[in-house]
C-alpha cells in the first residue's frame, strides 16, 4: 500500500482568541442589535445564582466560569445528571475525572437494554444523548444507539415528540430530540428529521415565534423557552434561524422582543401569569449561534474527543479538510459535516456502524468508503478506532483494494494565540528534501488582545523545502470570525502566492474587528497553509 505522500499532507494550527463574539446566522448589522442583547443577558446571567444552563450559556456567550459548584453534585434519575455532564465539559473539564464522581459512569447506570432512563420518559434519552456526546462518547457507545433508536420509535404521527411515552407533541422537545439525533449520525435529509421540522414549522405562530404546544388547551402563545429551543435546532441542522418564518416574522425578533430593561429574558409578554425569566439562559445559548451540547470536552486520557486533521476525498476529488474534535475515525466524518456542508449516511449493522454514503458517493459493489489513519490501514470498524489527539484522518471513496490516492500537496501551518504571554518560539523541523514539501514559521504567534475596531499586525515565512514549484492557498477552519483574517492583504480565501523551490518569503497576518462586535470572549479555529504542486 503506497501511502509515503500521506504524511506530508497534514498540519495543525491551534487556538485563535478574541475579546468579542460572533453570531453565527446574523448580517453585520443584526449582529449589533443580537450583540447588545446578549451583552445585557450576560449582566442579567450574572446577579442570578450558579445552575448548569446558565453556566453552558455564559460559555455560549464568551465568558470565563467556574464549575466547581458541581463537584460535589449528586443525583437520582438520568436526567438530573445530563446538564450538569454538558455544563462541566463547556467549561473545558472532563465529566468523568473533575467531579467527585465519575458523571459519566452515573448517567450510564440509569441506562438498560434499550434506553436510558426511565421507561415513561422520552427526554431523559434526548439529554442523555447530548451529555454523552458532549462528554465525548462515540457515536457507536451503545447508550447512544439504545436511546437514538427509543426516540426513533416514541415519534408521533405528525413529526414531533412529547417529553413522556405516549405524550402529545411538543416545540421543546421535538427540538431537542433534533439536537440529540444529529449527535448519533443522523442527517437533516432522514425522513425522522425531516418530518420533525415539518411539525416544528408548521407550530410556528402568525407573530413568528413558537409555543410549547400548538394545540394545548391551556394557550398556544409563543414564548421564550419555545424560541430559543426551536432557533437552537435551526442552528444545529446548519439553518439561518431567521429563514423560518410566518406573516413575515421569525423567532429571533420574537425571542428579542421578550427581553427586559435588566437584560433577562421574560417567558411571555408581560403581563402573562406565571411569567418569570427562566428564558434567558436558553437565549443566550440560541442567540449565539449555539445549541446543545454547547462545547464537548476533550479528555487527555483518549477516552473521549480529540482534535484529529482530517481530508476526505470523493469519485470526482476533495470534499472537505480541516481540523475537528472526533473520538472516532467515524467521528471525523460526523464531526466535519456542518463545516464542510455534505450529508451523509450511517448504517447500522449486526457488526457495528458503516459508512455508506457521503454527498454523492454511495457504497455499491465493490465501491465504498475506506479511511487511513496516519498512514496506515486500520483493520477495524471506524466507529471503533480510538483516536487519542492530532491523528491524520483520510477518508476516501474507491475499490476496497485501492491505495489511498496520491494528492500531490504538503502543508504546514502555524499556531495563533491572544492574551497568552511567553508564546514565541522559532523552531522548525529539518531533515532530508523531499520532493514536495513546505514550511511555516515561527510555530506560534502572539496577537496581545484585540479591541473591536483595531486590527492586529504580525508575520510568518513560508519556505519551499521541496524540489518543486508550489503554489500556496490559505483554508480556515472554526468559528465564522476567521473570516475577516487577511494574509498579506487579501482576505484568506483570496490568498494566492508562487513559492519556487528552495526560496522563502515572509508574508503579513492581519486580523480586523469590525465595530459592532462589542461582547468578550474566546474563539477559536484552524489556520491552515496548503501548497499545490505548480507544474
Amino acid at each position: 500500500m503506497n501511502t509515503n505522500n500521506f504524511s506530508s499532507l497534514w498540519a495543525a494550527l491551534g487556538t485563535l482568541v478574541f475579546v468579542f463574539v460572533l453570531f453565527a446566522g446574523f448580517s453585520i448589522t443584526e449582529a449589533d442589535e443580537v450583540s447588545d442583547a446578549i451583552t445585557n443577558a450576560v449582566s442579567y446571567l450574572n446577579t442570578q445564582g450558579s445552575e448548569a444552563t446558565k453556566t453552558m450559556a455564559l460559555v455560549a456567550a464568551g465568558q470565563s466560569v467556574d464549575v466547581a459548584y458541581l463537584k460535589s453534585f449528586s443525583g437520582s434519575s438520568a436526567i438530573e445528571y445530563a446538564k450538569p455532564i454538558m455544563a462541566i465539559a463547556a467549561a473545558g473539564q472532563n465529566p468523568s475525572t473533575y467531579p467527585n464522581e465519575d458523571f459519566v459512569v452515573k448517567l450510564k447506570s440509569f441506562a438498560d437494554s434499550t434506553q436510558l432512563g426511565s421507561l415513561d420518559q422520552v427526554n431523559d434519552d434526548i439529554w442523555g444523548i447530548l451529555a454523552l456526546r458532549a462528554a465525548g462518547s462515540s457515536v457507536s457507545d451503545s447508550v447512544i444507539q439504545n436511546s437514538k433508536n427509543f426516540i426513533l420509535l416514541n415519534q408521533n404521527s405528525d413529526g414531533g415528540w412529547s417529553w413522556n411515552v405516549g405524550g402529545s407533541s411538543d416545540t421543546n422537545d421535538t427540538a431537542g430530540a433534533i439536537m440529540a439525533l444529529l449527535e448519533t449520525g443522523m442527517t437533516k435529509d432522514d425522513s425522522a428529521i425531516q418530518n420533525a421540522i415539518s411539525y416544528l414549522k408548521s407550530a410556528q405562530n402568525d407573530d413568528g415565534g413558537f409555543p410549547y404546544d400548538p394545540v394545548s388547551s391551556f394557550g398556544t402563545d409563543s414564548d421564550g423557552n419555545s424560541d430559543a429551543w426551536v432557533i437552537a435546532a435551526a442552528n444545529k441542522l446548519g439553518e439561518d434561524p431567521k429563514s423560518w418564518t410566518k406573516s413575515g416574522n421569525n423567532a429571533v425578533d420574537h425571542l428579542l422582543s421578550l427581553q427586559g430593561t435588566d437584560g433577562g429574558f421574560w417567558w411571555m409578554e408581560p403581563p402573562a401569569d406565571f411569567n418569570n425569566k427562566a428564558p434567558t439562559a436558553d437565549a443566550v445559548i440560541a442567540l449565539t449561534g449555539n445549541s446543545f451540547p454547547v462545547a464537548s470536552s476533550v479528555p487527555t486520557n483518549g477516552s473521549g474527543t480529540s482534535e484529529a486533521y482530517y481530508r476526505i476525498v470523493g469519485s470526482t476529488g476533495e470534499i472537505c479538510r480541516g481540523a475537528v474534535e472526533a473520538a472516532t475515525a467515524l467521528d471525523v466524518v460526523i464531526n466535519a459535516a456542518d463545516d464542510c456542508g455534505y450529508t451523509y449516511e450511517i448504517q447500522e449493522f449486526s457488526f457495528g456502524l458503516f459508512l455508506s454514503r457521503i454527498g454523492e458517493d454511495s457504497a455499491e459493489g465493490t465501491k465504498g468508503w475506506l479511511y487511513t489513519v496516519n498512514e496506515e490501514l486500520p483493520n477495524i470498524g471506524a466507529a471503533d478506532y480510538a483516536l487519542s489527539g492530532e491523528e491524520k484522518v483520510l477518508w476516501y471513496y474507491g475499490e476496497f483494494d485501492d491505495d489511498p490516492p496520491v494528492l500531490g500537496e504538503t502543508s504546514d501551518s502555524v499556531d495563533l494565540s491572544v492574551e497568552i504571554m511567553g508564546n514565541d518560539s522559532d523552531d522548525s523541523s529539518g531533515g532530508s528534501v523531499p520532493e514536495v514539501g513546505f514550511s511555516v514559521t515561527p510555530s506560534a504567534l502572539n496577537l496581545g488582545q484585540l479591541i473591536p475596531g483595531n486590527s492586529v499586525f504580525d508575520q510568518v515565512m513560508l519556505k519551499n523545502e521541496g524540489q518543486k514549484n508550489l503554489t500556496i492557498k490559505v483554508d480556515v477552519a472554526g468559528n465564522t470570525v476567521f473570516n475577516f483574517l487577511k494574509i498579506d492583504g487579501s482576505l484568506w480565501n483570496l490568498f494566492t502566492m508562487f513559492l519556487p523551490t528552495s526560496e522563502q518569503k515572509d508574508v503579513s497576518v492581519q486580523l480586523s474587528v469590525p465595530t459592532g462586535f462589542n461582547s468578550s470572549g474566546i474563539k477559536q479555529g484552524t489556520l491552515i497553509f496548503w501548497a499545490e504542486v505548480q507544474n
